[in-house]
């Protein structure tokens, strides 16, 4: 309000100023009148003006007043014009912060700001109903000391990063609450830079998923003892379909011995399906158990070989193996690496065409070990690659194809498996050219 009293005072001013310009213009009118009518009383001149010139001049003059009485304007102005541009724009920030922080306070998601050492400064209401305490209750504690027991070793690795300022997204977490106890979140943690300082603040944002992780869990354990139940009739299924084939219950006419095939095909494809199954229920359950041991990754991969003989001959697939005598003595999980290997080069069988060429190598860098298997099949798409090793995933390019039907849960497995193992896997890929999987542990 100052600062409006202040401006409109100028502008009185500047009016007073006007007005006196005006009044002196007018005043002089005669005066003026008078040099333009007799010039020779004044200029040594015969030049003489009509009325017309008199009142162009007349208008110049009194527009000069105008000019000379806005530019008064501007310079008297000039600092409270300033101020009063500052005094909005402060106001509209003011004003910005306010509804931001209701925002902030009254957001349905839990929010808390923390400081540089990661202890927790203002945290929003939905923190609190999610925490279940009051303000005093959390105020200035260690975020990372509310991780639950079970998340401990995320807890000290996400202080690491947030220390260091690097951003944690979307990360499962477990972590304590007052009444409760321990429940499963997807933790962000973004660093916010404080404007004309060299300092910065952490935002944490907290989604509470612990009814969707209790529900992927009941669906996880149904899986599992439905696939426990499954097994029995299909390895009684598996018994009697051989010995039909075998001949040892009488001999079967050709067309009768070809539904016995197809029969005990469809039967074997079966139990690959529970055992992957019953793989993905133990991973998701935290039962699967790794038993490291001396492990001959040649013996594994020539089994894998052995098993898939019948579907390389008849694509007349070209297998290169490349084990140059590595890898015949590291410490692994034989049954967990099978898994890992029978998928991978399943896969670049069945995605490989007629006539194709896999590719299978073995690397022995000291500490670390690779396993990379090429194939110059159907590829991956560019656009899907980021889901490959994603639950239920089958590229866009090999559904609905002729004697490609998939799970969608294979490299999802895979991938489950190497994180067990202590490894890593990664992937290059181009659509109708090839992929290339590489495994190191």
């Amino acid at each position: 309000m100052p600062r409006i009293k202040l401006y409109i005072k100028h502008l009185f001013g500047t009016f007073i100023f006007f007005a006196l310009l005006v009044i002196a213009l007018f005043e002089s009118k005669n005066y003026i009148q008078d040099i333009l009518a007799n010039p020779e009383n004044y200029f040594k001149s015969d030049l003489l003006l009509p009325d017309l010139h008199f009142a162009i001049v007349f208008i110049l003059l009194a527009t000069i007043v105008v000019l000379i009485t806005y530019i008064f304007y501007l310079i008297l102005t000039l600092n409270t014009r300033s101020e009063l541009a500052v005094w909005n724009a402060t106001k509209s920030l003011a004003l910005s912060k306010e509804q931001f922080k209701r925002l902030y306070e009254s957001a349905p998601v839990p929010y808390l700001l923390l400081d540089k050492n990661g202890n927790i400064r203002d945290p929003n209401k939905a923190a609190l109903r999610f925490f279940e305490v009051v303000p005093e209750e959390i105020a200035d504690k260690d975020f990372f000391s509310l991780f639950a027991p079970e998340s401990a070793a995320e807890s000290d690795k996400f202080h690491r990063y947030y220390k260091t300022g690097m951003p944690i997204n979307r990360q499962e977490v477990q972590m304590m609450t007052k009444k409760n106890g321990a429940r499963w979140v997807l933790l962000s943690i973004f660093e916010m830079k404080n404007p004309g300082s060299f300092s910065s603040t952490g935002l944490a944002v907290i989604f509470d998923i612990t009814e969707q992780k209790l529900l992927d869990q009941t669906k996880t354990e149904f899986v599992s003892l439905a696939s426990h139940q499954l097994r029995t009739p299909l390895a009684t299924t598996k018994w009697f379909t051989e010995m039909l084939a075998s001949g040892d219950l009488g001999s079967l006419t050709d067309k009768q011995k070809e539904y016995v095939d197809k029969l005990g095909t469809a039967n074997e494809e079966m139990i690959n399906l529970v055992d992957v199954l019953l793989n993905v229920s133990r991973i998701e359950m935290g039962k699967l158990s790794v038993e490291s041991k001396p492990t001959n990754v040649e013996e594994l991969s020539e089994s894998v070989l052995s098993e898939l003989s019948l579907q390389i001959d008849r694509k007349k697939i070209r297998i290169d193996k490349r084990y140059d005598g590595l890898l015949k003595n590291v410490k692994s999980d034989p049954k967990l690496l099978r898994i890992v290997i029978q998928n991978l080069i399943g896969n670049a069988v069945k995605y490989t065409s007629d006539d194709g060429e896999i590719s299978i190598a073995f690397r022995d860098f000291g500490s670390e070990k690779q396993i990379v298997i090429s194939d110059n099949g159907v590829g991956i798409p560019k656009a899907e690659q980021d889901k490959v090793f994603t639950k239920l995933f089958r590229a866009g390019n090999v559904r609905g194809l002729s004697g490609k039907d998939g799970t969608g849960l294979g490299l999802y497995l895979v991938k489950s498996v190497v994180d067990a193992l202590g490894g890593k896997i990664s992937f290059v890929s181009e659509e109708n050219k090839g992929s290339t999987f590489t495994v190191t542990f």
